[in-house]
Parts: structure tokens; C-alpha cells; sequence
């Protein structure tokens, strides 16, 4: 019974290791189109590249806003438990997650990530 699993795991390798060798060779025979790899902008030939780098500030800027994001969904639901749940405990979780909100934004303050002087 061993050896038939293994006797299949190996046809198996051997079947996909075909395959990509065939597709493989496949990609090759492509010939590289300059109109088909060149961005289209309404029939008109494009006015600028579309390879130009990503400025890094607006990447930041983008991570924060996620991050703070998904800090604002996670305290809607603890407005939704307010009533159900005990007041000392919601008061200091809710001001433990307020905290690490207030030394975050700091944190990225103090290293530059929301200057945009570069």
C-alpha cells in the first residue's frame, strides 16, 4: 500500500513536471507585441509613461489610513456592547485602545511618515 502512494506521488511529479515544461516552451514561441504591452488611454497614443515610480509618501500614507481604519471598525462593536457589558471594564479597555491609537500616531509623527518634505 506504501509503495502504490509513492508509485502515484511520483507519476504525479512526473505529469506536472511535464506540464510546465510544456507550458514553458509555449511562452516561448510568444513574440513580444509593443501595441499590446503599451497602455491605452481612449485610441489616443499615451502622453506619458505609465512605469513611473510610486511616490512613497502617498504608500505611507495609505498604511496609516488602513491601519486606522481597521482600529475605527474595531471600535464600533464595542459601542454596540456598551450596554451589555460592565462599566469599569469597557472604560478601560476602551482607554487602553485609545492610548495605543494616540502613541501610534506619534510614533509615526516622531519618524517622518507624515511629512511630505522629502
Amino acid at each position: 500500500m506504501i509503495f502504490m502512494n509513492l508509485y502515484m506521488m511520483i507519476m504525479m511529479t512526473m505529469i506536472l513536471l511535464m506540464i510546465m515544461l510544456l507550458m514553458m516552451m509555449f511562452n516561448l514561441k510568444m513574440k513580444f507585441n509593443f501595441n499590446k504591452s503599451s497602455p491605452f488611454e481612449c485610441g489616443f497614443d499615451p502622453f506619458n509613461k505609465s512605469r513611473i515610480p510610486f511616490s512613497l509618501n502617498f504608500y505611507l500614507i495609505a498604511i496609516i489610513f488602513l491601519i486606522f481604519d481597521i482600529e475605527i471598525s474595531i471600535i464600533l462593536p464595542m459601542i454596540m456592547n456598551f450596554k451589555m457589558s460592565n462599566m469599569i471594564n469597557f472604560n478601560i479597555l476602551f482607554l487602553i485602545f485609545f492610548t495605543f491609537m494616540i502613541f501610534t500616531i506619534f510614533y509615526e509623527w516622531k519618524f517622518g511618515s507624515l511629512n511630505w518634505k522629502l
